[in-house]
């Protein structure tokens, strides 16, 4: 455990001394503050499932820049040999480097915050499904998080792993467009169910449905578990 939380420490202190995690969180606040005002002033929509729609493009676009560095920096710095070194086991390493970018992410969610005190202040909203849009907006971000983790640790490079992980993270987004080619067919149902655009919709209305937990959940796990399988790789 004591190694895990020195990982999940240098992890975190890497992207706060360097400007990576003020970037990343100010943009999140400053992009979604505006796509709320936009809508609330010239939409005329005070909602907050516009917002969590918003919210979750924008994680889309900005989590494979985030996870990038993971493990592709390290191979670049020539720090990824003495990472494995350590006595830890590779999914330990995974998990701790994973951590530390759900925080970042964690500090993004909670700034936008504010348009919930906006709503309060001009409605009466209900809090049940705005805490639900939260963590099926939290959830959303940790599955792209955990495809751009395991990117990062195949890749060589950092662009190369944000590449990859946009173009798996798209893929699985647009995956139900892929039913139009095969309509009236039993796959039409196994491609609907395995796209993020599908299984999100009910999160950000703030329904937490047991079939989106799970698959979001899986996503993670899957992503998280072929990281380690690829340190281990690695490392022998």
């Amino acid at each position: 455990m004591n190694g895990y939380l020195i990982v999940v420490a240098r992890e975190l202190e890497h992207y706060f001394v360097t400007p990576i995690a003020y970037v990343a969180i100010a943009t999140f606040w400053a992009a979604s503050g505006f796509f709320f005002s936009f809508n609330a002033l010239f939409v005329s929509a005070i909602d907050m499932v516009t917002a969590f729609h918003n919210m979750s493009l924008l994680l889309l676009l900005m989590m494979p820049l985030l996870s990038m560095r993971a493990f592709a920096e390290e191979r670049h710095n020539d720090t990824l040999e003495l990472l494995l070194s350590l006595p830890l086991s590779e999914t330990t390493l995974v998990l701790a480097k994973y951590t530390a970018l759900m925080i970042v992410v964690a500090l993004m969610l909670a700034g936008s915050s504010v348009a919930v005190a906006v709503l309060a202040w001009t409605a009466e909203p209900d809090y049940g499904p705005i805490i639900g849009g939260y963590v099926g907006v939290f959830l959303l971000a940790a599955a792209c998080a955990a495809v751009g983790v395991l990117a990062s640790s195949c890749a060589q490079n950092q662009v190369v792993a944000a590449v990859a992980s946009w173009g798996v993270l798209l893929g699985f987004w647009f995956l139900d467009y892929a039913a139009n080619l095969v309509p009236g067919s039993a796959l039409v149902v196994w491609l609907q169910h395995g796209s993020f655009s599908v299984q999100y919709l009910d999160l950000i209305r703030g329904v937490i449905s047991r079939g989106a937990v799970v698959y979001f959940i899986s996503i993670c796990v899957c992503a998280l578990v072929l990281a380690a399988q690829v340190l281990a790789a690695r490392r022998y």
